[in-house]
């Protein structure tokens, strides 16, 4: 995959997880307890990590601009919330903050273990 593809990719696969982000947050729905268990702040969670995986993988260097965007994304979801009907609170930030740093962190390691292999595959060549 050239780096052109990889960017396009990286970039596509984080602007499609934050349109679904805005769609989930900002239409009403019901989410259930399971057992105490806070479905809505893992949901809040995994989205995030989701959205920012395929640029960490992929194009690191659009990296901090992509948190910048996450972070700006997930506080201003919040302040809106109440003007369709959710309810807004901070522990969903959070939450959110939190996804992003293990999405990044997993994309960067994934990405350091494959260049790893990658170069002792070489070696061995």
């Amino acid at each position: 995959m050239s780096s052109k593809t990889a960017h396009l990719v990286a970039l596509g696969g984080s602007f499609t997880s934050a349109v679904l982000i805005l769609w989930l947050t900002l239409t009403p729905q019901a989410v259930a307890e399971i057992k105490s268990l806070p479905v809505d702040k893992l949901a809040h969670m995994v989205a995030f990590a989701v959205y920012i995986l395929p640029t960490a993988l992929l194009y690191p260097r659009a990296l901090v601009p992509m948190l910048l965007f996450g972070l700006i994304l997930g506080g201003g979801i919040e302040i809106i919330q109440p003007f369709f009907a959710r309810a807004q609170e901070l522990a969903d930030f959070g939450f959110d903050v939190v996804g992003l740093i293990i999405g990044a962190g997993i994309g960067l390691g994934v990405r350091a273990l494959l260049r790893m292999v990658k170069n002792e595959f070489a070696v061995l060549e």
